[in-house]
Parts: structure tokens; sequence; C-alpha cells
């Protein structure tokens, strides 16, 4: 274990959270398991890293700009502890497969490539 490739890493995802929201599943989970981390594992930090340390700070500057919707986030964060849970459940419980992580890792980030490249697309042209 490299201690400074981890940090670079959450380095890089925590710009990527602050500026654009997204950095756990779609950079963090690819680069720990390209440097040798199980997916399980990369899943568990990816979760410990939501619990607060990594969203607080760039959360409280939204806040102070008046940009947190605090009713929606209520909302969303019942909805992800459910989800969430019974996430974790099926893959410990081995009804989700190692596999079957890594296929659906690759549709989400398949699914969201096509989306936000129609959207830049759009930006693009106009």
């Amino acid at each position: 274990m490299n201690p400074l490739i981890f940090t670079c890493i959450g380095f890089i995802t925590g710009i990527s959270v602050g500026i654009v929201g997204i950095g756990a599943g779609i950079l963090l989970i690819p680069l720990l398991t390209y440097f040798g981390v199980s997916i399980k594992t990369a899943v568990a930090t990816g979760l410990a890293l939501q619990l607060v340390p990594q969203s607080l700070p760039g959360l409280l500057i939204y806040h102070h700009k008046g940009h947190v919707q605090w009713k929606l986030c209520f909302y969303i964060i019942l909805g992800s502890l459910i989800g969430i849970t019974l996430g974790a459940y099926l893959v410990n419980h081995h009804i989700i497969t190692e596999k079957m992580m890594y296929l659906l890792l690759f549709f989400i980030l398949f699914c969201s490539t096509i989306y936000i490249g129609s959207i830049c697309l759009k930006l693009i042209l106009i």
C-alpha cells in the first residue's frame, strides 16, 4: 500500500466532488481497484468517505451560498439509507457477486457517460 498514491486518489476525487459532486463512484472505485484494492473494499472506502469527512466542508460552502435545499436532502438521504442497507446486504450475503458488481459499475458509468456526453454536445452546439 502506497500512502502517496492513495492520498493523490483522495485529492483527485475530492476536487471532483467539490466541483461536480461526483467522485466516489465514478473515480474512487475504479482508481482503487486499478491499484489492487478489491471492489468490496473500494465500495466500503467510498461509504466511509460519505459519512461526513469528505463532504462536510463542501456542503458548508454550498449552504452559505444558499444552494442547499434541506427538504430535498432529507428525502434523498432517507431513500439512500434504505438503498445502501439493501445494497450492502445483497453484496455481503452473496446475492450480488463480485462479477455482478463490476458489471453494474460498468453499466452505471457507461450510462452516465452517454448522458453527460449528450449534455456536453448540446452545450457545444449552442
